[in-house]
């Protein structure tokens, strides 16, 4: 006889009874806020500026700009002058702790550039500033952001910079709006447990960006854009090695644009030049129209590096857009630099055997330059010895 147990059905719902799901429980909101309250509640203060007229604490900031523009040289500064109280390009800052999240520099190269901005700022006392290299590890935005809340909650950050964003995006793509929409949402908690701003680096799109307004530059989703508090632009200036500098801020008054100059290890201010001559077109061709010109310079007779860059600069070629084409130029031997005489000629002019190799050569005469003829030379009639070799360039 089989007796094993025979299992008790279960419950039926009475007809007529509806069933349903447990109510999910909400997360904990603020109360909703009557406007004479909200005014009378003298407990909401606007957060300290850390980088004054920029930037304030629990904000959200991006500094966007092209490809090897420079944006973790850039960062990194921000990040030292905020750890030091030192000035971030136009704006002072106030000292407060820094935490710098490297997610694409090897450590050991991360360490020469810190070493190197801080040298340049002339600060020794670093130890305002935390730095997490976390190269090569498999990170998203929820992971660093429980990482850093448990790491970051005692540490009362004014600053935290990530660099670069697009390392927490794995399996999401930046031009979906719901993928960065949860990278956002993941700062933004960051920023509620730390009370820190959050500071990142992203890119622009491809093409001229002189043609797009500044938050239309950012690529991927306009997420990017629409939902930070502060926006810092680097677009490439027409003059080559420099970029304009624009602020888009939601919680401060306007900024006026200005350009800077790339001088390793650090951007220069350049006041002389206008923030709205941006590189148009192509670069890579608009560096061969320089080169051609700055070549050109020397057909009328050989000069001397401190003539030819002289003659650059009063025909509008910056220093360091002078140096480089000269350098190009040197590479591919459009140019030739006569050691006897110490100066350049272009490459093809006739020069005698005699200037090129006879020591006993006197150097090529000074020249100087008329202020309405930019390319007319003066030679005097008694010229002095100019023995200016070539000058090495700015780092």
């Amino acid at each position: 006889m089989n007796t094993a147990a025979v299992p008790t059905p279960a419950p039926q719902p009475e007809p007529g009874i509806i069933c349903l799901r447990p109510r999910p429980t909400l997360p904990f909101l603020p109360t909703i806020a009557q406007g004479t309250a909200l005014l009378a509640n003298d407990a909401l203060v606007i957060p300290d500026e850390i980088v004054h007229g920029l930037l304030h604490r629990s904000t959200k900031g991006v500094l966007a700009g092209s490809s090897k523009a420079g944006k973790t040289w850039l960062l990194l500064d921000l990040a030292v002058s905020v750890a030091t109280g030192t000035r971030f390009l136009n704006w002072p800052t106030t000292q407060g702790r820094t935490l710098f999240v490297n997610l694409e520099i090897d450590a050991a190269f991360f360490k020469r550039r810190l070493q190197a901005v801080a040298d340049h700022k002339g600060v020794r006392n670093l130890d305002n500033l935390d730095v997490w290299s976390l190269r090569g590890q498999s990170m998203t935005s929820e992971t660093l952001v429980r990482a850093l809340s448990d790491r970051a909650r005692e540490s009362n950050y004014s600053l935290i910079v990530l660099d670069p964003i697009y390392k927490l995006m794995v399996g999401q793509a930046e031009n979906s709006s719901t993928g960065v929409g949860v990278l956002c949402q993941g700062i933004d908690r960051l920023m509620a447990q730390t009370g820190a701003a959050v500071v990142y680096a992203h890119h622009f799109t491809k093409g001229d960006q002189s043609r797009k307004k500044p938050m239309d530059r950012l690529s991927g989703s306009g997420v990017f854009a629409r939902d930070a508090d502060t926006i810092i632009t680097l677009t490439e200036h027409a003059d080559e090695g420099c970029f304009a500098v624009e602020a888009i801020l939601r919680n401060l008054p306007a900024s006026q644009p200005f350009v800077v100059e790339w001088d390793y290890p650090s951007m220069l201010l350049r006041s002389d030049l206008d923030p709205q001559e941006l590189q148009r077109g192509n670069p890579s061709r608009q560096g061969l129209e320089v080169d051609d010109f700055v070549a050109s310079l020397l057909e009328e007779q050989p000069l001397t590096t401190t003539e030819w860059e002289a003659l650059a600069a009063h025909s509008g070629v910056s220093r360091a857009t002078f140096y480089r084409a000269k350098a190009r130029l040197l590479a591919v031997g459009e140019v030739v630099l006569d050691r006897v005489t110490s100066t350049w000629y272009r490459n093809g002019r006739e020069v005698s055997r005699e200037t090129r190799e006879t020591p006993d050569t006197p150097a090529a005469p000074a020249v100087r330059f008329s202020d309405d003829l930019p390319r007319t030379i003066h030679v005097p009639e008694d010229p002095a010895p100019n023995n200016d070799a070539n000058p090495a360039p700015r780092a």
